[in-house]
């Protein structure tokens, strides 16, 4: 139960972050639309991420685990796709989202445990 309210937490935060300081990265709906579209970023990364991780398993052994940011980018893309408030600007600013959203989630799994 904590890692889910880890990850909600973390998707939340997240968003708030990189709407505030990541460039290339906008969000032009209301704060409660903030955080609905940061729980169901945290939602995924809670439930469908480790069924991808199984499905890709082979994929995630042939390339030393890189595969894994390649996940986290779809399932931040399908956010995206998701809700139309929220906006990258390219390709870059989802990768800082990516990495951006890891340190969160680390910083929120330790704080929590």
């Amino acid at each position: 139960m904590t890692q889910l309210i880890a990850q909600l937490l973390a998707g939340i935060v997240t968003l708030q972050l990189a709407y505030s300081y990541l460039p290339g990265v906008h969000f032009e709906g209301s704060f409660e639309m903030l955080l609905f579209a940061g729980g169901v970023l945290g939602f995924l990364n809670f439930f469908v991420k480790p069924i991808l991780k199984i499905i890709t398993l082979p994929l995630r052994i042939l390339t030393l685990g890189l595969f894994s940011f390649i996940i986290n980018i779809v399932i931040v893309y399908f956010v995206d796709l998701a809700f139309y408030e929220l906006i990258f600007e390219g390709f870059w600013p989802l990768v800082w989202f990516i990495v951006l959203l890891w340190i969160v989630n680390l910083i929120l799994s330790l704080l929590l445990n």
